[in-house]
């Protein structure tokens, strides 16, 4: 639970930062903490980031969001505007996918890397209290 919250948070605030583009950087944070499933955590964190905005949209002005939605529709051949938040949070959800797949790869590499960074600075610091 906590890897999903992680990714979430980190999901979120890449979106509102750099934009929709960087939340796949959620879904890396939440594979690099999974053994298994990692692609599951992270379409999870991404995916809920997603709807979240999307209901954020709903909540703050739901008559624009509707013209909006119905309009985004008839521009995708005629599509019903319902379905737009769907594939939104579904697209969403896949680039949480990849992200995490890619989290879960890079883990092998960077867990040891930080483990001996951490030691180093461990080392340091005990020596310098003695």
């Amino acid at each position: 639970m906590i890897r999903i919250l992680i990714g979430l948070g980190t999901a979120i605030i890449l979106h509102l930062i750099l934009g929709w583009a960087w939340s796949i950087g959620g879904g890396i944070a939440a594979g690099m903490y999974c053994r298994r499933r990692a692609w599951l955590a992270g379409g999870i964190a991404v995916g809920l980031g997603w709807t979240l905005f999307v209901a954020h949209a709903f909540i703050v002005a739901p008559e624009p969001t509707l013209r909006l939605l119905a309009i985004m529709g008839a521009m995708f051949g005629g599509l019903p505007g319902a379905l737009i938040p769907v594939v939104t949070v579904f697209v969403g959800g896949l680039l949480g996918v990849a992200g995490g797949t890619l989290g879960a790869s890079m883990n092998p590499v960077l867990t040891p890397l930080w483990n001996q960074l951490r030691s180093r600075f461990s080392q340091r610091s005990h020596s310098a209290i003695r």
